[in-house]
């Protein structure tokens, strides 16, 4: 395990609490979505909250991180967590994906770094497969790509408790305008706030929807 895979399965489970957890905690049996699953911080934290009654299912379309991911999870010995190789959108089809510091990748191009084709499909798409119709919470942070993955949810989003989404800048704009507005289409009453945990995070803006 390298600095960056010790890092993110120690530290980011407590990040996530601050974080996504802001208003909604994780319990036994619920259904959970982790959109950008990256190296499976928050999909084990999530995993072993909602107990052998819950599942978690997880998207992370960068191919080196997700073989990084299914070890993982294969050695956390866990049964609850799906994971699926591939990138949520608005359509099922391949979309270019841009290489970024960290092991990440990005929606967002700068033409730095090289680009490289992964599967994207939708998540109203993926969930009807497993005959889940109702989620308890979506985790989502998937580099630029929030906006076209909330329009490829038209039929959970309407039986989602609770969601949070990080944003990003995408060609000199935040996506946060459009996010909130989308949300409260779906009926989400919503929460906007620049994330701050234990150090400024200038970076990112995060949106919450709620049900009650």
């Amino acid at each position: 395990m390298n600095i960056i895979q010790f890092l993110h399965q120690s530290f980011y489970p407590f990040y996530i609490k601050l974080w996504a957890e802001r208003f909604f905690k994780i319990k036994e049996g619920q259904i959970i979505i982790d959109a950008g699953a990256y190296l499976g911080g928050f999909a084990l934290y999530a995993a072993k909250k909602v107990g052998g009654t819950g599942k978690v299912i997880a998207f992370e379309p960068d191919p080196n991180n997700f073989e990084i991911l299914k070890s993982i999870v294969n050695k956390s010995g866990l049964k609850n967590i799906i994971l699926i190789k591939k990138a949520l959108g608005d359509a099922v089809k391949k979309v270019e994906l841009e290489s970024a510091d960290n092991c990440s990748s990005i929606v967002i191009k700068t033409s730095k770094n090289p680009t490289f084709k992964v599967k994207q499909t939708t998540l109203d798409k993926e969930l009807k497969k497993f005959g889940i119709k109702k989620v308890d919470f979506i985790k989502m942070n998937i580099e630029g790509a929030e906006i076209n993955a909330i329009k490829g949810a038209n039929l959970i989003l309407k039986n989602t408790q609770h969601i949070a989404i990080s944003c990003h800048n995408v060609n000199g704009k935040n996506t946060v305008i459009e996010v909130n507005s989308l949300l409260k289409k779906f009926g989400f009453k919503t929460k906007v706030l620049k994330r701050k945990i234990l150090i400024t995070d200038p970076g990112h803006t995060d949106v919450y929807g709620f049900r009650n």
